[in-house]
């Protein structure tokens, strides 16, 4: 008897940012399973969805052996299970992912592309992840990108056909909770009182990875130069540091470094959001920022950098602004119009509310979600 959806994700916390409004609607409709790397099985129960998390070994790094091995066990629990399909998301569980899935000859096989790290790698390193990304789209029946603009990209990459991808409605991967993430000033006022920051500050906030592709350190070479001119400013650091990052982000700041407030991770992102004025995602490579239409569900507008994914969470001119990424003259020149004229701050936060809550609502990708599966799963049992 086949046994439903299979998701698989190398990271768990994947499977709560993109995956809890879909596994929930799923799952009324038929048994869904999730494979992570973790043995926190009981992650989603917490948050409410009662479907525990099976322990896989995929990690994120090349590793041949554990590879291997992770492959080796997502084949045979395919083959046991018999799923009608199975779902994958990351880069490293949709390659072991789909060739387990293929090899276990699992009907429907779905990756759902967020980005490709190869797109700021140089040399054999890129030409090797980009094989691994068509390898995928080989044993996938079917390819998912979370953004118009990103999926016009693989097209011109050779990655995918305009035939064998589709995107879930405008795009992103779940959409965003317009509930959870919406203005709330008594929830300003707390955070700011918490982060001992003035409610007349201010704040633009960074919230996501520290790593290089994500630009923090231009947004701080960017930031610091504005200090003496906008005493009032402050820039907020919100998420897990890869690599010492913050660090050097100080170091840039130098006596600025008073102006920075640093957060770790923290599962409510919509409190910072709810308590900033301008959202900044100076990203290199991004397959579409839900995080930016998370802010913009909370009524912040965003300074992006204009690459594929980003130009399709934020409408320049209406919603946000852009810059060219890796300019970090440019996000200064942005930074200090904004700073000077902060109440062109809120009216685009408005728009930007607006904007999410017709394109991006969460029930608008999951009803998009459902009807896929309602589709392809009756074109499969039809064979």
């Amino acid at each position: 008897m086949n046994s439903g959806i299979i998701f698989v994700t190398s990271h768990p916390m994947s499977a709560v940012s993109f995956l809890l409004p879909h596994i929930r609607a799923l799952k009324s409709l038929m048994p869904v399973q999730v494979f992570a790397n973790s043995n926190e099985s009981d992650l989603l129960q917490k948050r409410g969805v009662n479907v525990p998390i099976d322990f896989v070994p995929i990690v994120r790094p090349i590793a041949p052996w554990s590879d291997i091995q992770a492959l080796w066990v997502l084949y045979w629990r395919f083959k046991k299970n018999r799923p009608q399909a199975v779902h994958t998301i990351t880069p490293k569980a949709g390659l072991l992912g789909m060739i387990a899935a293929w090899l276990a000859r699992v009907p429907m096989r779905v990756h759902s592309f967020t980005g490709q790290v190869w797109v700021t790698r140089t040399g054999f390193m890129r030409w090797l992840l980009k094989a691994t990304d068509k390898l995928i789209v080989a044993m996938a029946t079917d390819v998912l990108v979370d953004s118009p603009s990103q999926r016009d990209f693989l097209i011109e990459q050779g990655i995918v056909t305009a035939e064998s991808s589709s995107v879930l409605g405008a795009g992103s991967i779940c959409g965003v909770d317009t509930e959870r993430f919406s203005p709330n000033e008594s929830v300003r006022e707390i955070v700011r009182n918490e982060l001992g920051t003035a409610l007349d500050a201010v704040v633009c906030l960074y919230l996501g990875r520290l790593n290089r592709d994500k630009g923090v350190l231009d947004l701080a070479s960017a930031f610091v130069q504005l200090v003496g001119k906008h005493p009032k400013a402050e820039l907020w650091v919100v998420g897990p540091d890869e690599a010492d990052y913050f660090q050097q982000m100080q170091t840039l700041l130098g006596r600025a470094a008073s102006h920075i407030k640093r957060v770790d991770y923290t599962p409510t992102p919509e409190r910072f959001m709810q308590a900033a004025d301008l959202f900044c995602m100076p990203s290199y490579r991004e397959g579409f920022g839900s995080s930016v239409i998370e802010a913009a569900a909370c009524g912040v507008p965003t300074l992006a950098s204009r690459i594929y994914g980003l130009t399709d969470a934020v409408v320049e001119g209406q919603t946000g602004w852009m810059h060219k990424a890796g300019d970090i003259q440019e996000v200064k020149q942005q930074l200090d119009r904004l700073f000077a004229n902060p109440a062109k701050l809120a009216p685009k936060g408005e728009a930007a509310r607006r904007y999410v809550e017709t394109f991006f609502a969460e029930e608008i990708l999951t009803d998009e979600m459902i009807n896929l599966y309602k589709h392809r799963l009756g074109q499969v049992e039809n064979k």
